[in-house]
This record gives structure tokens, sequence and C-alpha cells, in this order.
């Protein structure tokens, strides 16, 4: 019997419509598809919007979106969402050219990736870092970078992501090669092999219906045509480029197309032609950058003076003026809205902050902020200033978590960490560490003063009015207790203080749970 495929997702149509350059349709249908969203399609959601929102030049409206599916990811304790929009709102970062919180996100999510074994994830997360270090002008490590990810998308990849990361590791190159002075002799033949790659890639992008990247590798083929002396295949390529970006309705990028047409059909001595192609590029920029239409009003009145038309020419000088006047208003414009992008940004990175040092189910801190407190307090005990270490596991809890449901249980959790809340004094770090498990940090020395606060939290517990879950539920917690001063300093590390003390938790669940144990 035929098998009916499954009609696809919302989220695949909206990758369609982005990759095919339909990007305000991408932002309409994502708009449509949240109206309905269950709470696990949300994020995602969201974070196609922000691509659609920040391709189309909207990044700081792309950047609110992306924190907006960040902080919903982040409450669903899976990190494979989590980082995907950890990816959206570095991608945002980004185009605003924020590349230091950016980074931060990228690598955020690069943790979650490693932690699901997720290597399509991660290999993605190295993408965007790669680009990050090209644009900062770290080629030969964007190189580096890129290059590994090409190799590990192969595999762990869909085809859309695996040419992304060729042409982002080829425009990597590009870069590279832009960056030589215009004299060095290596120029030109990485111009003529940078031709030939970008023309095979935008051949198979085009082959793939992956119309978007083709285009763009169409406007680099152009562009390294040019560079490389070669004026009348450059000609024909950017001609492709810009009908294609007329076909899509890309007005900015076929004005760019149009622009470098006409610089070489100038350079090519065909004057006339060169004129036409810079008005055409001046008309589709229309209400768009002063200073692109300044640029492009100075190259005509250059083009009209190649043709000794100095009528033409002097009202052409006379509207680049115009724009250079405008130009000068909306610099002062850009800054301001510099300014309140940065404030945005740094009211953003609070929200950033939180959830990346913040379990979401409990509030308390999580595994990172614990495992940096943890570095920080063992570097004071090597220097004399010892602290104390109690691990906590909450005792037949799987029980729970089959019995009532995993509803349930997130509630026992809770509750778990509002009793560790009630003992904290100034210099404690409550934290969950994963499922069941928690632990705290005191910065007290004595073995028995700590092991009479793991008894209060114990004994809390124990006699916790738990019958708001369920009217028979009782929950009870088995600890272990270590100073740091009971290890030898020449072992003092992470590993060695965590091993002391989950051995003597385990211990303290071996002699029969609900207990506390400071001596195995």
């Amino acid at each position: 019997m035929h098998k009916v495929p499954s009609p696809p997702s919302a989220g695949s149509l909206i990758r369609e419509h982005i990759e095919a350059g339909r990007l305000q349709q991408a932002i309409d249908d994502a708009d449509a598809a949240l109206a309905s969203a269950t709470e696990r399609e949300r994020p995602m959601l969201l974070s196609l919007k922000s691509l659609g929102l920040v391709t189309t030049g909207q990044a700081l409206d792309g950047l609110r979106t992306a924190t907006h599916a960040h902080e919903l990811a982040a409450t669903l304790a899976d990190p494979v969402i989590e980082g995907e929009a950890l990816l959206a709102l570095g991608f945002a970062l980004q185009s605003l050219e924020e590349h230091t919180p950016a980074i931060e996100a990228i690598t955020h999510a690069e943790r979650l990736a490693k932690q699901a074994g997720d290597v399509g994830l991660h290999a993605r997360a190295m993408r965007r870092l790669g680009i990050s270090c090209s644009v900062l002008g770290r080629h030969e490590q964007a190189l580096k970078i890129l290059e590994q990810v090409v190799i590990m998308l192969a595999t762990h990849g869909t085809l859309a992501e695996q040419f992304h990361a060729r042409y982002s590791a080829l425009n990597a190159k590009s870069r590279a090669t832009d960056s030589l002075a215009a004299d060095d002799g290596e120029c030109h033949p990485r111009y003529s092999a940078l031709l030939v790659e970008w023309r095979a890639f935008a051949e198979e992008a085009a082959a793939h219906k992956l119309t978007r990247l083709e285009l763009m590798a169409l406007a680099n083929a152009g562009i390294a045509a040019q560079r490389s002396g070669e004026l009348a295949m450059a000609l024909s390529i950017l001609e492709r480029a810009a009908a294609g970006h007329a076909r899509t309705g890309l007005r900015g990028h076929e004005a760019v197309a149009q622009n470098h047409m006409a610089v070489v059909l100038l350079t090519m001595g065909r004057k006339e032609d060169a004129i036409n192609a810079f008005t055409r590029g001046i008309a589709l920029l229309e209400g768009g950058s002063p200073r692109e239409l300044k640029e492009a009003w100075e190259a005509l009145a250059d083009a009209y003076e190649s043709i000794d038309d100095p009528r033409l020419a002097l009202a052409a000088y006379k509207k680049a003026r115009e724009f250079e006047r405008q130009l000068h208003d909306d610099d002062a414009r850009l800054a301001a809205a510099r300014r309140e992008q940065r404030e945005e940004i740094a009211r953003l990175a609070d929200q950033w902050s939180r959830l990346a040092d913040e379990d979401t189910l409990t509030g308390i801190a999580n595994r990172r902020a614990f495992d940096r407190s943890l570095a920080v307090m063992l570097e004071g005990a090597r220097a004399g200033r010892h602290f104390s270490l109690l691990c906590f596991d909450l005792d037949y809890f799987k029980r729970i978590n089959d019995s009532l449901g995993h509803a349930a249980g997130d509630r026992v959790l809770r509750r778990f960490a509002d009793l560790l809340r009630e003992e904290r004094r100034a210099g404690d770090l409550p934290a969950r560490i994963g499922g069941e498990e928690f632990a705290l940090i005191l910065p007290i020395d004595s073995k028995q003063h700590a092991a009479e606060v793991a008894e209060r939290i114990r004994h809390a517990c124990k006699i916790a009015d738990w019958c708001d879950i369920d009217a028979d539920l009782s929950v009870t917690v088995s600890i272990g207790v270590v100073v740091s001063h009971e290890i030898v300093p020449a072992a003092l590390g992470p590993e060695a203080i965590c091993e002391r003390a989950d051995r003597r938790l385990y211990a303290a669940k071996h002699e029969g749970r609900d207990r506390v144990n400071m001596l195995a």
C-alpha cells in the first residue's frame, strides 16, 4: 500500500520561503503559525521570524524576536530548542555588528549542542562563530572553523545547511583575498580561483532550487570576474544576478548588481550603457540609503564627464550634493539610532545573562553557574579560604514521576529549591545540577557546621506539607557533605571535591536514604 507523505510543517515551509528569497512571506507565515502554535513550536517559529526580519533589514526587531524565542525555549529545558534560539540571537547580533555578545550567544549554543549530542546544531553554531571571525579579520581562524563545519554538515546537516556552510567558507576566502594589497601578486590568481568556485557553487544552488544562495553566489562571482580582469564574463554574470534579483523582488540587491554592471561597462568603454545601468540602479535605490545614492550619483556624474556632457555631469553632481547634505542629517539620525540600539542591547543583555545562569524550572543557579562558582571557591581554597559542598538527591524521585506524572515531579523540584533558598545566606549558592540532583556551596570551613545546615534541610524536606501535590505524598532527601580542606592540596579540583561529595551522597542512600553522610 502506497504511503501518503505527511504535509510539510509550518517551519519547513517558512524555511523554503527564506531560501527562495520570499522573506515577507516567511515573516507573514510565521505570524500566522504562531497564532495556534504549541508551547514547543513557538521558540522555533520566533527564531525563523527573527531570521526573516534580520534579512530584510529589521535587525533590532529581529533581535527582540530572537530574545523572546530564547526566553520561551529556556523554559522547556530542551538544549536543542534553546540552542536554535541562541543561534537566531547570534545572527541578529552579528547583523548589528555586535560581535562580542554574538560570540557569547553562539558559544552557549555550542555548549548546549554538545550536551545534547547534536552534531548538526554544533556545526551550525561553529558556522556562526566562523562568520564572526571572518568579519573581524581573523581570516585564518575563520577558514579553519568553516572548513571543519563543511565536513561536519556533509553527514549531519540538511542540504540547505550544507550549502550555507559552503557559502560561508567561500565568503571567508573572498574576504581574505579582499584584505590583500591591490599590488599583491597573489590577488589575480586568487580572484581567478574564486571566480571558478563561485560559478560552480551558483550552478549547484540553482540545481537544488536554493534561489537566494544562487543569486548571492552569482553576485560574488561577478565581482571576482571583475577583479580578475574578466570583464565580459563579469558583465554576463552580473546581468544574470540583476535579473534574478528583479524576479524575486529584492530591489536593494538588484541595485547593487546594476551599479557593479555600470562600473564594468565604463571600464569596457561602453559609456552610454554604463550611464543607463547607473540610472537603473539609482531608480531602484529611490527612498533608500542616502550614502548609496550619493555614491551612485557621483559615479553617474563621472560617466557623463567621460562622454563630455558637462550639463548632465553638473546636474548629477548637484544631486550627489543633495544626498550628501541629507547624509549629514542621516548620520545624526544614525548616531541616535545606534545609541538606542546599544541601550536596547544592554537592556536585553540582563535577560540573556539571567537565562544563561538560572535553572528555568526552579529559578536557582544552573549547572553552568555552579561550575563557575565552584571554580572560584576552589581558587580561594588553594589560598586557605576553605568552603563546604553539600550534594542532594531526592529519594525515589522516579517513583514520583512515574506514579503522579512529570508535572507533579516538577512541582516537587520547585518546592525543594524553595527549601534551599530558605537556608540561603550571603555567599551561599544553591544550584540544580541535573534532574533531581541539587548542590549547595557554603563559604564555611567547619564540617560540623556544614552538617548542621544539611540536617536542617533534610528535616525541613521530611516534615514539609506536600499534600497540595498529592494527599499521600512524602519526600525525603539524601545528602553528602564535604569540606575543601579534606582534599589534599595537590588534588584539590572540581572532580576531586565533587567525587568525594557524591561518594558520601550514595553512601547515605545505601544506608537507607533520608540521611546526611559526611564520613564515607
